[in-house]
């Protein structure tokens, strides 16, 4: 098991895992620092940079920004389903009463883009555009392709319909 990093050793790596470079990260890890000629701060931080836990710490918290970054794929495609499959009548209760926003089912609350509640209790929501979500599913799953191929362009038809049997132009007789 490695030792944890000091304070200042973990400054440097949190540093240098934003993207600071090296120099500027040991500078700001190790204030007294800002007045040593740049050469000198290049060579202390290749140094602490060469100490296994600090590297180690790097590239962790690297990693973690890393994971913190990336979007789930299947997680955006069922947030993109829930919206193209809501129902806004999710909105209002068995005795057509308006819900609150708390009391909305997951599918219904995801179709709400907003929503303002006035100074009489009155509810008033706003629903993101269900056509585009419908559409970024569609393109997800290719149908918007099946229904290109299905169109028809006629130069293309004639061309395939050749087959490379057009010879050019022949002279007639008489003419020419």
């Amino acid at each position: 098991m490695t030792r944890p990093c000091s304070p200042s050793q973990e400054a440097f790596a949190r540093g240098v895992a934003s993207g600071l470079s090296q120099a500027e990260a040991y500078r700001r890890a190790y204030p007294r620092s800002q007045k040593w000629k740049a050469d000198a701060v290049h060579q202390a931080a290749s140094r602490l940079m060469g100490v296994y836990q600090v590297s180690a710490r790097v590239k962790e918290l690297q990693g973690l920004a890393a994971e913190a970054a990336v979007l789930d794929k299947a997680k955006v495609l069922r947030e993109v389903a829930m919206l193209a499959h809501s129902d806004i009548a999710g909105i209002v209760d068995e005795n057509g009463r308006i819900k609150l926003p708390n009391e909305l089912d997951p599918v219904t609350r995801a179709a709400v883009k907003s929503f303002k509640i006035d100074e009489d209790g009155r509810i008033e929501y706003q629903f993101w555009d269900k056509r585009a979500s419908l559409d970024m599913a569609m393109k997800h799953l290719g149908l918007y392709e099946l229904d290109n191929k299905q169109k028809v362009d006629p130069l293309a038809e004639l061309l395939g319909t050749l087959k490379g049997n057009v010879v050019g132009p022949v002279a007639q007789e008489g003419k020419g």
